[in-house]
């Protein structure tokens, strides 16, 4: 009985010292948090009291002009003739960047599945994915302003490209979470490559595929809203133009149609998800 008890003992005293180890180091954890996250703002100069003292500056410019709605009513249909075409430019640049990217990104997004294509294959081409998304469409679109000048085109070009690197990589990960049973009965066969992923992978991914493109068309939308800022066409320009000339009745008209432009775009993405029921398919 004393040996057993104090087996016991032991043991109990030991899970003790593992509780307060694992107790201290999420204490430790947890206040180093708090310290780096106080001095990232102390960096950036994030200042509450300076916030708090010119928090009028917010609320005139919000009451007294942008918000008002006879101005901004006015406004909107002042610059309607401006706003629409602008707005059917940032649509255009959305739809058009997402279909030149997707073909590429299809393609690259197969080879980039580990359970495709060889280790040094989908490993590079994984590399190459990964560089494409790290750079922000804003910064595409200031390079294909060098190439195609300003306007949509440039804004059109900065969105395939990140759609390459996007939906590369979603692609590749729903590749690679298929069912291996059908790919084997096919390449059983004596089946090649190509033949067995089209017959056997393809059709597992189709569904997913399709409901990646509509989401992330709803995602170009809203990113092609701000690329006029860099001259790249769309509803950002006439935007940026409206806040350097520190109309903000101007900047909330732009706002509006924006709002419009992304709900509505989303509104219809949601309908055809629900048409060919993709969501219901993804989480079957």
């Amino acid at each position: 009985m004393t040996s057993g008890k104090s087996a016991v003992e032991e043991e109990f005293e030991r899970i003790q010292r593992r509780w307060r180890r694992r107790t201290a180091r999420q204490i430790v954890a947890l206040f180093a948090l708090i310290a780096g996250f106080f001095a990232t703002t102390r960096w950036l100069g994030f200042d509450l009291a300076y916030l708090w003292a010119h928090r009028g500056n917010l609320r005139s410019v919000l009451v007294e002009e942008m918000l008002l709605p006879g101005p901004l009513w006015e406004q909107l249909v002042t610059d309607a003739p401006q706003l629409l075409p602008a707005a059917a430019e940032t649509l255009g640049i959305a739809a058009a960047g997402t279909a030149i990217g997707l073909p590429l990104a299809f393609v690259l997004g197969v080879l980039a599945a580990s359970n495709v294509t060889p280790r040094y294959v989908h490993a590079s081409v994984r590399l190459f994915l990964g560089g494409a998304r790290a750079i922000p469409s804003m910064v595409y679109a200031l390079l294909f302003v060098v190439l195609a000048g300003l306007g949509p085109v440039a804004g059109t070009l900065a969105i395939a490209a990140g759609t390459v690197g996007d939906l590369g990589r979603l692609f590749a990960d729903e590749m690679e979470e298929i069912d291996r049973g059908p790919v084997e009965a096919v390449r059983s066969t004596g089946a090649s490559l190509l033949a067995t992923t089209s017959a056997a992978r393809l059709p597992q991914v189709s569904t997913a595929y399709l409901a990646w493109i509509l989401f992330y068309l709803e995602i170009n939308a809203r990113k092609s809203t701000v690329l006029g800022i860099v001259g790249a066409g769309g509803i950002g320009y006439p935007l940026i133009m409206a806040f350097r000339a520190r109309n903000y009745t101007r900047v909330m008209a732009a706002i509006v149609v924006i709002l419009v432009l992304v709900v509505g775009v989303e509104l219809v993405a949601n309908r055809l998800r629900d048409r060919f029921g993709l969501d219901r398919e993804r989480t079957s």
